[in-house]
C-alpha cells in the first residue's frame, strides 16, 4: 500500500508501485509513475511525464520534469520528459529537466547518485552507478557514461560527453569530450587516468596495463585527431577497454579534452 500525506498534491494519470511513499509538501502533477518503493521525503515537485524506477528516494526540495531551459521550447509543448532509473538517490534541490522532444527523455540511470543542488538540463543522460557531487551542472545533451564520478562543482558544456569511468575533479570546467577511464581537472585538461576507479571495479590487470599503454602511447601525445583514432584503432584490438576509448573518439562531435590542456582536437 502506498502512503501519501495529507498536504501532499497528486493529479492527473499517477500510478504508484506498492510501497510508495509521498511526504509532506510534496507536488505530484500529470503522467507520472512511481514504481515499488519509491519514496519523495518532503517539498519534492514531479511534472509529468515523470517514471521513477523501484527503491529511488528523492529528498526535499528536489524539481524533476519541468519545462526545460530552451527558448526554442515553447511553454505547453509535448515533452518526453524525464526516466530515473531503480535504486537511485537524488539528494535535496537537485533539479533534472523534461526533455525539448518528444521521443527520447532526459535519462538518469541506475543506482546513481546526484547530490545537493546538481543540475541535468533537458536531454540529458547520465549512465548507471555515476556520482554527480554538490552543485555540478550538466547543460543540455550531455552524456556522462556508466561509473563516471563527478567531484564538486563541475561545469560541463552541453553536447559533451564524459566517457566510462572517467573522473572529473572538482571545479573543472568541460567544454569537450572526456575520454573514457581519463581524469580532468582545470579547465579542459586531462591530467591522468582513473586508476583507482578502475581497480575499485575490478576491471582485470591486462585491461588496465592496456589503457595506461594507450594513454602513453596516444593520448598523451595530443596527436590529430585523425592520427589519434588510427593509432587507437590499431591497441584495440588487444583490449575491449581500449576499444571503448577509440570508438568514443571516433564518435566525438566536440572536441576531445587534451592531456595537459594543450589545444583541444577537432574534427579535422
Amino acid at each position: 500500500m502506498s502512503q501519501i500525506h495529507a498536504s501532499a498534491i497528486v493529479e492527473g494519470d499517477v500510478k504508484l508501485g506498492e510501497g510508495v511513499e509521498i511526504g509532506p509538501f510534496c507536488v505530484v502533477r500529470g503522467d507520472v509513475t512511481l514504481a515499488e518503493g519509491v519514496r519523495l521525503l518532503s517539498g519534492v515537485s514531479l511534472q509529468g511525464p515523470v517514471s521513477i524506477g523501484k527503491n529511488t528516494i528523492v529528498y526535499p526540495g528536489a524539481a524533476i520534469g519541468y519545462e526545460p531551459q530552451d527558448y526554442k521550447f515553447k511553454p505547453g509543448s509535448a515533452t518526453a520528459g524525464v526516466v530515473i532509473g531503480e535504486d537511485s538517490i537524488l539528494r535535496e534541490h537537485v533539479t533534472v529537466h523534461a526533455a525539448s522532444n518528444e521521443h527520447t527523455p532526459t535519462k538518469i540511470g541506475n543506482r546513481t547518485m546526484m547530490m545537493v543542488g546538481s543540475h541535468a538540463g533537458h536531454d540529458v543522460t547520465v549512465g548507471d552507478d555515476v556520482v554527480i557531487v554538490n552543485a555540478t551542472l550538466l547543460a543540455g545533451h550531455t552524456v556522462v557514461q556508466d561509473r563516471v564520478t563527478m567531484s564538486g562543482s563541475v561545469l560541463v558544456h552541453q553536447h559533451c560527453r564524459i566517457g566510462r569511468q572517467a573522473m572529473c575533479s572538482g571545479g573543472s570546467i568541460l567544454t569537450g569530450d572526456v575520454p573514457p577511464y581519463c581524469m580532468s581537472a582545470g579547465r579542459n585538461m586531462i591530467v591522468g587516468l582513473n586508476m583507482v576507479g578502475m581497480r575499485r571495479s575490478g576491471m582485470p590487470k591486462e585491461e588496465i596495463e592496456a589503457v595506461r599503454h594507450a594513454y602513453k602511447a596516444v593520448l598523451r601525445h595530443n596527436p590529430p585527431l585523425k592520427e589519434m583514432c588510427a593509432e587507437l584503432a590499431e591497441l584495440a584490438g588487444h583490449s575491449a577497454a581500449v576499444k571503448q576509448i577509440s570508438d568514443f573518439i571516433a564518435e566525438a562531435k566536440r572536441p576531445i579534452v587534451p592531456v595537459g590542456g594543450r589545444k583541444s582536437q577537432g574534427r579535422d
